[in-house]
């Protein structure tokens, strides 16, 4: 479905010249920048070499390679800003440690 180029590219981390630590949009100014973001896709900068698609409604599709592993959250949740998000990336990462023992 995607091009190989396109997902090697995506799974190597940030590219030069694309900021490494970003946060969210709407996110609160006191969150912390963690995130890395390029060519559509959210890089969580984490042990696992994990990347992410989010869309504006709550839907992800989570692929940490580092554990094997690739979530697709449907969604259709219509949240008003001041609602802090649900921590989904770290649920995400507990559940694919724990498949991993």
């Amino acid at each position: 479905m995607v091009p190989e180029s396109v997902a090697s590219a995506i799974a190597t981390g940030v590219p030069d010249g694309y900021p490494r630590r970003v946060r969210f949009p709407g996110a609160p100014g006191t969150t912390p920048a963690t995130l890395s973001y390029h060519d559509l896709w959210w890089i969580p900068n984490d042990p696992y070499g994990s990347f992410m698609a989010s869309g504006i409604h709550g839907q992800r599709l989570f692929v940490p390679p580092g554990l094997g592993l690739v979530v697709t959250h449907f969604a259709s949740q219509v949240m008003p800003p001041a609602v802090p998000p649900a921590p989904l990336v770290q649920a995400f990462l507990r559940i694919g440690a724990h498949l991993n023992g």
